[in-house]
């Protein structure tokens, strides 16, 4: 009976798996990945992709016009990016530059941008000081960027429950309830089943579930919705 049960089990996680649909993401240190590789990507099965636009250091990803470009080549058809907040600077002037770069460079028509919410050694100590931060930030990505045709915005977040309690104190803020969340948990396991509500979200919209793996002579994090 056990073993019946648990084949029962596999059977059910593996057609779950088999319904997500399959994405990937890549960083500036990917650098300018060929052509042949998103090629490769795309016959693997992978129907998204987003790309780093902004580094942590507030910089913009001198290879995202590239990535983006050979994504699209390459037949994959949804490319969102997302981008590392710098508390350094500014919190509005360094989006608002981002974003006038992207568009410069034709890498906005359907996209969603995605904020990076991880590693407390870019943020303050101060949870009140991030939380506002974060608001100023996405106050003014909202102002520079709406075309993505998304009625739930075309802001998102990126983080996991760990991140978002150091980084945040945990925050339900209703300000950030209206946002998509892209959640981290590295369980190699292509579904939603894993959740648990935390902050203000009860549901996710996208999920990261394995870090940097090597494929198609790159290395990408595996995602899935």
């Amino acid at each position: 009976m056990k073993l019946a049960l648990a084949a029962v089990l596999l059977a059910v996680l593996v057609v779950i798996e088999a319904r997500a649909t399959h994405g990937f993401d890549l960083s500036y240190y990917q650098g300018d990945v060929s052509q042949s590789s998103f090629d490769c990507l795309k016959n693997d099965g992978m129907q998204f992709a987003i790309f780093q636009a902004q580094r942590s250091n507030g910089k913009y990803n001198s290879y995202l016009k590239h990535q983006y470009d050979r994504s699209v080549a390459a037949g994959i058809k949804y490319n969102d990016h997302y981008v590392f907040p710098d508390t350094n600077k500014d919190a509005k002037s360094q989006i608002k530059s981002t974003i006038a770069s992207m568009k410069a460079d034709g890498v906005l028509s359907k996209n969603m941008i995605w904020v990076d919410i991880e590693n407390t050694d870019y943020w303050y100590s101060s949870h009140s000081q991030n939380i506002q931060f974060l608001k100023d930030f996405i106050t003014e990505a909202k102002s520079q960027w709406s075309g993505c045709g998304n009625r739930h915005g075309c802001i998102g977040i990126y983080t996991s429950s760990s991140q978002w309690s150091a980084i945040t104190g945990g925050t339900t803020d209703s300000f950030f309830a209206n946002l998509q969340l892209w959640y981290c948990h590295y369980d190699n396991n292509a579904s939603f089943s894993d959740f648990k509500a935390f902050g203000p979200w009860s549901k996710p919209a996208m999920k990261q579930y394995t870090g940097t793996t090597s494929k198609c002579s790159t290395q990408i994090d595996n995602d899935c919705y």
